[in-house]
């Protein structure tokens, strides 16, 4: 009778033990899943309309942008609207990208007052008016000395063979400092929004909160490179197809 007495007891006790295990790891779980934030921040931003630079076949494949009016030059193909060097004697437009490579209409790229200041890292919500813009600053015009560009292969072996270069000699790339590049007009703060590193390629963005002002000289829009890659595409996104915020400023 004792022994019984002892096993029910000893089987109440396990029971009771069992159940408070299985609480425990209930409230722990629950405790976790409420710990954790599966939500992401959505993009609301914008993604270049395609990928532009040497993938295409063009070394200087430029995607200009009339930030005053939305209008968008070279849409669907390289050199379809504005070729290169004609950019430099016109003022509708403000902003360009080759790859990852940024233009203002200012300096050795544009007859404009166009140019760019950097307002630091983040921060890009805060932002809102021309009255925030520190007092002074000095708006750095593009250079034709400073920026260099990838390449294309097409032009790299129009170039070898022009110049009577032996191909296996001097291949477009190498597996030490990547493909050939080439010196371009462009801005150079606006070179470093996004730093490549490799092979094999990365491509990290600083964050920073640009501004870029218009060819006129009278509007200002700020910029932010968000990703080397569409944030649109889930699968398959190869980069090149930029995403990225710019808003106006307000007067």
């Amino acid at each position: 009778m004792k022994r019984s007495r002892l096993l029910i007891r000893a089987t109440r006790v396990f029971h009771s033990f069992l159940i408070m295990t299985v609480c425990g790891m209930i409230l722990m779980s629950v405790m976790m899943t409420g710990c954790v934030d599966y939500s992401a921040e959505e993009f609301t931003g914008k993604v270049l309309p395609r990928v532009s630079g040497y993938s295409t076949g063009v070394t200087n494949d430029w995607l200009y942008f009339n930030l005053r009016t939305g209008e968008i030059f070279n849409r669907t193909a390289p050199n379809a609207d504005i070729a290169e060097g004609e950019q430099k004697e016109r003022t509708d437009w403000d902003l360009a990208f080759c790859g990852y490579r940024l233009r203002t209409n200012s300096g050795t790229s544009g007859i404009g007052q166009g140019g760019t200041i950097d307002l630091g890292y983040g921060g890009y919500d805060k932002w809102t008016s021309v009255s925030q813009l520190p007092v002074g600053a000095e708006w750095v015009a593009d250079t034709d000395t400073d920026v260099y560009i990838t390449m294309s292969q097409n032009d790299w072996n129009k170039y070898l063979i022009e110049n009577g270069l032996d191909f296996n000699d001097n291949p477009w790339f190498d597996p030490n400092s990547g493909p050939q590049k080439t010196l371009a007009s462009a801005s150079r703060l606006l070179a470093e929004s996004m730093e490549f590193s490799g092979p094999p390629p990365v491509y990290t963005p600083s964050f920073h909160t640009y501004v870029v002002r218009t060819a006129d000289g009278q509007r200002y829009f700020k910029l932010q490179i968000i990703s080397w890659y569409n944030t649109n595409t889930e699968i398959g996104d190869t980069g090149g197809q930029i995403s990225y915020y710019c808003d106006e400023l307000t007067q």
